[in-house]
């Protein structure tokens, strides 16, 4: 579908349940993005429902499967001049999410764009936030993230996706563009809903054992021993709209940081 401004590329295995709501918020956009499943194996019926709410659909065999080489296959792909990722767990929080990304496009130096609520420490944001390097390199664990974020096409042929990386392969991505010079727009009103995340004690854990060790091979990180991970239990609040005694009791912050803690220290055993 040539001269599309738009392409969402939507990376999916086995989301036969929830990639429905996913592909029809999209459908439903004042602008309307061509909408492209990147697939790495579903034997659910997630393929079935791609094929009817999708303009297209590309399959990778599962073996060859990494988030980044789903994104560069997907982007590889596209149209649009201007290339989106939402997770086949989420769905577009508004008819005008796509609209509204691409309004930030008009600034040249824009290469990307993602919606956050909170800095990172935990203020919420009422506006845009122009990200810039020296802000990512101090809050490494913040920043662009690909369950719902925006690029320029023509940044990502400088600078595709790193398909090495298990995990973080988005904000290794943001760190080489903003290192370049460009900016990264991070934006509470294109906020994509990712509590997918947090479905489980089991979740929470295997992310943060995947992501934090990946942070590491982009990014200097200070030592996390177990006294550092009970402080952040202790003082670190995720966010201010719920009271302190919410955040640690919360079990499933627990096995984040639990899962932090021990995929930081493989990384110093390695």
């Amino acid at each position: 579908m040539p001269g599309l401004d738009a392409t969402v590329i939507v990376r999916a295995k086995d989301s036969a349940r929830t990639i429905g709501r996913a592909l029809e918020s999209l459908r439903s956009q004042t602008v309307r993005p061509e909408i492209l499943v990147v697939d790495s194996g579903s034997t659910d019926g997630t393929l079935d429902i791609a094929y009817r709410l999708a303009d297209r659909v590309v399959q990778i065999v599962p073996e060859e499967f990494t988030f980044g080489r789903a994104l560069n296959t997907g982007a590889r792909e596209a149209s649009g001049a201007i290339h989106f990722a939402l997770s086949s767990h989420c769905h577009a929080p508004d008819d005008e999410w796509v609209a509204l990304s691409l309004a930030h496009f008009e600034r040249a130096e824009v290469a990307g764009v993602c919606g956050v609520l909170y800095l990172p420490d935990g203020t919420l944001l009422t506006g845009p936030f122009d990200q810039d390097a020296a802000q990512a390199h101090a809050h490494p664990e913040w920043g662009f993230s690909t369950h719902g974020a925006s690029w320029r096409g023509s940044v990502w042929e400088q600078f595709p996706f790193d398909e090495n990386l298990p995990a973080a392969e988005d904000r290794e991505w943001s760190w080489r563009a903003l290192e370049a010079g460009y900016g990264i727009v991070c934006d509470p009103a294109v906020y994509v809903d990712w509590s997918h995340k947090w479905r489980s004690a089991r979740e929470a854990h295997r992310r943060a054992r995947l992501e934090w060790p990946a942070l590491t091979h982009f990014a200097t990180l200070p030592r996390y021993g177990v006294g550092d991970m009970v402080r952040e239990w202790w003082t670190d609040m995720p966010d201010h709209n719920r009271p302190k005694w919410f955040h640690r009791l919360n079990y499933r912050r627990w096995a984040e940081l639990i899962g932090k803690y021990q995929g930081l220290r493989v990384t110093r055993s390695a």
